[in-house]
């Protein structure tokens, strides 16, 4: 339901699409016809899953969760990807016009009561198309002065994942600020079984065995993983149990990144994509377990 509300245009600078309008242009979509407030109920549905899309929203009250279809054992019901809040925004990667489908990939549904700001498919589209045609930055404007080489180190691996695509500049010039490198030595436990999930890691140097234990006691090894790939994501996935459901330990010295849940949880709000790509590595993971306990 729409509703006359005034909205202040720096909510909509904090988007990066929207970033490097001016004043006058941010107010200028604000108040367009097309575009303006609308409020939903607790559990009512904004966007649906694979509905052509028109529009994007911003989250100004209330919160909202992301959620999507499950497959094999979760056919049939729908499994929640993140939740968002005030300041958080979504719809417009559907809207790129580098999208083959122009579909929804998630259903959004107002998690409490939300007031959200709806924005035209022609404004995102506009944004979209001059934050791609910005000009580069000079060479001397997109170094890292101020990491130490560690730091450095991290930056670069980070950046260069595809699970971390989302994050910006920003986020990733203060990476020193909220990852951790650990150095472990050879055959030490990263992670244990049941345990409480607060953390991912990626292997930064060496690598890391992943296994779990049949009936017997005997090791099952699942899969090891070298520089540049990651584990313990799983237990940090919304509708998981929180708990770890594999043991991790070194082969030899290794060195890895720690990354908070916070960040993690981060870039499923923001890429759907990665989001159902890790619902369905989770679900395939749980069959290879059970079918390990099966057999034994």
């Amino acid at each position: 339901m729409a509703v006359k509300k005034k909205v202040d245009p720096e909510v909509l600078r904090k988007i990066p699409i929207f970033s490097s309008m001016t004043k006058a242009e941010l107010e200028g979509i604000l108040n367009c016809p097309e575009n303006g407030i609308e409020e939903y109920g607790s559990k009512q549905t904004i966007i649906r899953e694979a509905e052509i899309a028109d529009c994007m929203y911003v989250v100004l009250e209330g919160a909202v969760e992301v959620l999507l279809r499950g497959a094999d054992a979760f056919v049939g019901r729908e499994v929640a990807i993140a939740t968002l809040r005030p300041g958080d925004f979504f719809g417009e990667q559907a809207l790129s016009e580098n999208t083959t489908t122009g579909r929804r990939s998630a259903t959004v549904r107002a998690l409490q009561a939300a007031t959200l700001l709806k924005i035209d498919k022609k404004h995102v589209q506009l944004g979209l198309h001059r934050d791609e045609t910005a000009p580069t930055p000079p060479p001397e404007e997109t170094t890292l002065p101020r990491l130490s080489p560690q730091a450095r180190e991290v930056h670069d691996m980070i950046k260069g994942m595809r699970l971390f695509q989302s994050l910006t500049p920003a986020e990733l010039a203060s990476i020193g600020a909220w990852t951790e490198v650990i150095k472990v030595g050879p055959g030490d436990f990263v992670l244990k079984e049941t345990e409480r999930a607060d953390c991912m890691y990626v292997v930064l140097d060496g690598t890391v065995e992943i296994f779990t234990l049949d009936e017997d006691g005997k090791i099952i090894i699942l899969a090891t993983h070298a520089k540049g790939e990651y584990f313990g994501e799983q237990g940090l996935m919304p509708g998981s149990s929180g708990q770890r459901s594999a043991y991790a330990r070194t082969n030899g010295v290794s060195r890895l990144i720690r990354v908070p849940k916070e960040y993690f949880r981060l870039v499923l709000n923001r890429d759907s994509a990665v989001a159902q790509s890790l619902l369905k590595i989770g679900q395939q993971q749980r069959k290879q377990r059970d079918q390990i306990h099966k057999d034994s």
